[in-house]
């Protein structure tokens, strides 16, 4: 019994294996490739520059909006059409077998993306098909987590640093302490020093965590000998009953 194309009436011997009653050129034409949205919203801090991706936000690469950002925005985005098991499934670029793919952002005035994708779409496909679509790019500036936390002076602890200090001995503890908190911050973004408050003999470190305030206070107890005391005040109840304090180190130095 000859196969033909339930399209064009073609026959399978013709124009290769039938896939789902359609010869190779029908299936091809009634069946879109690439899946890719007209326009993509990419959300960046203002302030730091991070980018919030997957409901994350990540560090900057650069200033403004970068090359590589937008490849990863989009391919978080577009979606491929591969025939499996009698159904067509829409899956993500990195699943798809043979695929090349093509990502060329244009970042003028009006910045946009062109894709270039060629690929098979069933096993039983002879030829690849090759398809191009253009994505606009629409940049939306915010204010991350971290930077509005800063920008309000959040702070869970003061680190109290005292003692008969000059002032180039002070200039080096404030160093030590403020790369401390530096390197904290590259590990955890939410860990960070508010405020740096010079007074009558010693700095007042206005610190986003306690846990940040406890170890800045046990580099000076290991560097500078100060001895450490610690006390805590109630300031307030979170959403779920849990009491929520704001502790005082004072570090003194003999």
């Amino acid at each position: 019994m000859k196969r033909f194309c339930y399209r064009c009436g073609a026959l399978e011997a013709e124009r290769g294996p039938l896939i789902q009653g359609l010869c190779q050129r029908c299936f091809v034409a009634e069946n879109r490739l690439l899946h890719a949205p007209t326009e993509i919203e990419i959300v960046i801090c203002k302030h730091c520059g991070s980018r919030l991706v997957g409901g994350r936000w990540q560090k900057p690469e650069g200033k403004g909006v970068s090359a590589d950002a937008v490849r990863e925005s989009v391919l978080r985005e577009i979606r491929i059409l591969q025939l499996t098991d009698s159904s067509f499934k829409l899956v993500r670029p990195e699943q798809v077998s043979g695929l090349e793919l093509g990502i060329e952002p244009k970042l003028g005035r009006e910045p946009l993306v062109e894709i270039r994708a060629r690929g098979k779409m069933s096993e039983m496909q002879l030829e690849p098909k090759t398809e191009e679509a253009k994505i606009k790019i629409a940049v939306r500036w915010t204010t991350c987590k971290v930077c509005a936390l800063k920008r309000a002076g959040h702070h869970e602890a003061i680190l109290q640093v005292r003692g008969r200090i000059p002032r180039e001995g002070l200039a080096g503890l404030r160093r030590e302490l403020e790369a401390l908190a530096k390197k904290a911050g590259e590990q955890s973004p939410t860990m960070f020093i508010a405020k740096i408050e010079e007074c009558r003999g010693g700095l007042d470190f206005y610190v986003s965590s306690i846990s940040l305030a406890r170890r800045m206070a046990a580099l000076m107890k290991e560097k500078f000998g100060a001895k450490i005391s610690e006390s805590a005040k109630l300031i307030g109840v979170e959403r779920g009953g849990r009491r929520k304090f704001r502790v005082s180190l004072l570090a003194r130095i003999p």
